[in-house]
């Protein structure tokens, strides 16, 4: 009897003041294509780390304004044609593939974007070879 009151008595705070937070998929096709269109500003936060893969696997990584994000996603997307590839962890990462215009087999760059969870901007663009 003891034992039954104690273990209600335990699980009633947990369940008045328990908080779970819940994620749900990112649409991330919407948000690529947007990022396509020239509209990557509207979907940044403050400051956005980007991350540039240069020669011999060396990366450089710098915290930009929006407003030079989107100059420079639109120097790589202008390279070719750019269409959405695929996404992960739910949408927060998604995949951006800039293609040769005449040879879809020929992969120029890939853009890499992370989403934040909680605040649902893009918080990481990285650029591959």
């Amino acid at each position: 009897m003891k034992s039954t009151i104690l273990a209600i008595l335990l699980a009633v705070p947990s369940l008045i003041f328990g908080q779970t937070v819940q994620y749900s998929r990112y649409d991330s096709e919407h948000t690529a294509n947007h990022i396509i269109m020239g509209h990557v500003k509207m979907y940044c936060q403050d400051t956005v780390d980007f991350v540039v893969e240069k020669k011999n696997d060396r990366w450089v990584t710098s915290y930009l304004s929006p407003d030079r994000v989107k100059k420079k996603v639109e120097h790589y997307l202008n390279k070719g044609v750019a269409r959405y590839s695929h996404s992960t962890t739910m949408g927060y990462t998604f995949f951006i593939t800039i293609e040769d215009p005449n040879d879809e087999t020929v992969i120029y760059h890939t853009i890499k974007v992370h989403v934040d969870m909680s605040t649902q901007k893009i918080d990481t663009i990285e650029i591959q070879r």
